[in-house]
């Protein structure tokens, strides 16, 4: 299966979206938060997540139809490889991915499993706000 461009008409759109991240991997915990996703930000997702913890390759990529299925490796910037297989659904407004981690910490193999679930919340993304900077007196 070819992976998913812009062209999909299916795709996920560009815009604003809220994303809950859920992982159980030794603790349990969720985050919520609203960011906006550029065509560039989309297809660089479509294509497999990555972020600044870590750095995956995905040998298997299938895309297209409204589902996505990846298979590959991620290594945190320490060093440590885990071995993912995610599979999900999308459409224009809606995205789900759920991930299975396997590692080895000191020998001793560990799972986990990690659910992403976004909707786009609209077209036009928040003007952001400026910190205000301490007076530097």
């Amino acid at each position: 299966m070819p992976s998913a461009s812009l062209a999909d008409a299916g795709a996920p759109l560009a815009g604003y979206w809220e994303t809950t991240n859920t992982w159980v991997f030794i603790f349990h915990f969720t985050n919520v938060e609203r960011k906006c996703f550029t065509a560039a930000d989309v297809s660089s997702v479509m294509q497999g997540p990555s972020n600044a913890h870590y750095a995956c390759t995905y040998p298997t990529r299938e895309v297209g139809d409204g589902r996505l299925l990846l298979k590959g490796t991620c290594v945190e910037k320490h060093g440590q490889v885990a071995q993912i297989s995610a599979e999900g659904t999308y459409e224009p407004t809606e995205f789900r991915l759920v991930a299975d981690l396997r590692t080895k910490i000191a020998g001793v193999p560990l799972k986990g499993k990690g659910i992403t679930v976004a909707r786009r919340i609209g077209d036009v993304c928040p003007i952001p706000i400026p910190k205000p900077q301490a007076d530097r007196r």
